[in-house]
């Protein structure tokens, strides 16, 4: 099976990537929509990301409630 220019493309965006700082990959993400983004990931990995999120953000609730 030859190494087609369809392969190059793929292989390069690949290794692009990798070299790219978390903010950069956030701006290059922008434009995928929510389900684009979670179609590479697996249920049990989507609901560990959904406890991890949920768990943050009652912890902020909590903060926010203290007082002096």
């Amino acid at each position: 099976m030859p190494y087609t220019m369809e392969d190059f493309r793929r292989e390069f965006r690949r290794s692009f990537l990798k070299d790219l700082t978390p903010e950069e990959r956030r701006e290059a993400l922008q434009g995928l929509s929510p389900e684009e983004l979670l179609e590479g990931l697996t249920p049990e990995v989507i609901e560990k990301l959904l406890k991890k999120l949920k768990g943050e953000g009652s912890s902020r609730q909590r903060k926010r409630r203290r007082r002096g």
